[in-house]
């Protein structure tokens, strides 16, 4: 019984979607055979032992298909330490017009956007700092739809098979096992409150990146008190 629930394991599952993706598109740009080359965790080890990458997107908007990303922030975690000094943030060149409300939210300016980085240098330093990563983000939505739709413009790829935690998600699931279910504020700086994190007075992807990972570690604490805080009863995000 034991072998037939690890065979049907997330993780195992899309440790054969990259087996079946490598096979299926090749060759494959180097990052990206690496990232989907790296080993992936095995159901016994444990959670906090994981190597992870918290991540955050800034954007004009929420549709990939007609907006674009405008910062990129991201920091390593290791046994629930996030690395401060590995931390990086880029903004990405463009010479778009900005929408009003979506400078006021992420404090981009069109001038700042004029000194970033080519969108292809941005997402090849994300790509490979990814690799090993399990990825944690609040609300996937927003990343993995530009991220898929970076990989298909430019290498005409289907989405790739990664390993996502989603912060949300795992409040959703938490509220609801204590009986929260009139909760209805997931929110990031809500959901810190509510665990008695600080608020950041600024925003950012950086500051983002660096909130959700702290979320993550707070949430992990509490799921897994006293428990098996092995990967077998992690909670992933697909693809």
């Amino acid at each position: 019984m034991r072998a037939i629930l690890n065979h049907f394991h997330p993780l195992n599952k899309l440790k054969r979607e990259r087996e079946i993706y490598l096979a299926e598109h090749h060759p494959l740009p180097e990052h990206i055979k690496a990232l989907l080359l790296a080993p992936l965790p095995s159901l016994d080890d444990e959670i906090i032992g994981l190597d992870y990458l918290s991540l955050d997107f800034e954007t004009t908007g929420f549709d990939a298909e007609v907006d674009s990303l405008l910062s990129v922030g991201y920091l390593p975690m290791t046994k629930q330490q996030l690395l401060l000094n590995e931390a990086v943030e880029m903004l990405i060149h463009s010479n778009e017009h900005i929408k009003a409300e979506t400078a006021i939210i992420n404090h981009i300016v069109p001038e700042m956007l004029e000194q970033g980085l080519p969108l292809e240098t941005v997402m090849d330093n994300l790509l490979n700092a990814m690799i090993g990563k399990v990825i944690i983000v609040h609300g996937s939505m927003i990343e993995k739809k530009f991220l898929n739709q970076y990989i298909e413009r430019r290498y005409d790829l289907p989405p790739l098979p990664l390993l996502w935690v989603d912060t949300l998600s795992i409040e959703k699931s938490l509220s609801i096992y204590k009986g929260n279910i009139g909760t209805s504020d997931f929110r990031l700086s809500s959901i810190r409150e509510r665990h008695g994190l600080p608020e950041y007075s600024s925003h950012g992807a950086l500051v983002d990146a660096l909130a959700t990972g702290e979320l993550y570690i707070a949430l992990i604490k509490q799921c897994y008190a006293g428990t098996d805080a092995t990967v077998r009863h992690m909670k992933f995000d697909r693809v």
